[in-house]
């Protein structure tokens, strides 16, 4: 069990609800906009745990991190980049401090280890009319080594797959809302630090938008977080909603 006890004497600025097993972190705090700002649901297994464009995020019970936070920014379109950019990061930084191992970043928003998916986030905006009244930031981190079902054994893999050395998942999650503090409180070195761990830069890969495939060269990301690509005709692109892989 993830011992909240520990979470709250090391992150104090942050409220946190621990639950069992539930459908979806993000699904639950869509319900729960009451809260305050700054709140974290954490489960210790998600039946319906969810990932981009509709896909499932499989989270066996007490195996991974299945959190989601609440966040009530300002009405800025570019705040769902910043944010979903810098967790990864953080992400990044938490596994780095306390497994000693590097992933890099698939933009924009996967943790890659020797080309497997070990850690995800989703950022989904909440709107009434015109306005944002909430973001809600589900961070899923495969710790544990379990059972892969036989649709993500040959793309997914858990840090101790890598390390197979047991650290409390409390420390890992600590760790996180560390870094992401420190990262929003300094956005340039957020930037800086984001494009020293981006994967595929300067290869080619292929771009998956609008139900059509295309390839292209990555070549970095704006100040944005969004994807800079030159494009078979050798002109720049910024993209913003698009998937990348390294196989068609």
């Amino acid at each position: 069990m993830i011992d909240v006890r520990v979470l709250k004497k090391l992150c104090p600025t942050y409220s946190f609800l621990h639950l069992d097993t539930i459908d979806s972190t993000n699904e639950y705090l869509k319900s729960r906009l009451d809260l305050f700002e700054k709140t974290i649901v954490i489960a210790e297994g998600q039946t319906q745990g969810k990932g981009r464009n509709g896909r499932s995020f499989y989270s066996p019970k007490g195996c991974g991190i299945y959190m989601s936070l609440l966040i009530k920014p300002q009405n800025d379109p570019n705040t769902i980049f910043d944010l979903t950019g810098i967790a990864a990061l953080s992400a990044l930084k938490a596994i780095q401090t306390v497994y000693g191992i590097t992933p890099s970043i698939k933009w924009l928003n996967d943790l890659m280890v020797q080309d497997q998916k070990i850690a995800g986030i989703l950022c989904e905006s909440l709107f009434f009319g015109n306005q944002m009244k909430a973001m809600i930031l589900g961070i899923g981190i495969n710790v544990h080594s379990f059972k892969k079902p036989l649709d993500i054994a040959s793309i997914a893999a858990s840090i101790e797959d890598f390390v197979p050395i047991k650290k409390p998942r409390s420390i890992l999650i600590a760790k996180f809302l560390h870094s992401f503090d420190d990262y929003l409180a300094a956005p340039d070195k957020a930037l800086e630090d984001y494009r020293k761990h981006l994967a595929y830069v300067n290869q080619k890969v292929y771009i998956h938008q609008q139900g059509q495939t295309r390839s292209g060269i990555v070549r970095g990301i704006d100040d944005h977080f969004h994807l800079l690509i030159e494009n078979s005709q050798g002109q720049s692109e910024s993209l913003v909603s698009a998937e990348i892989s390294i196989r068609p």
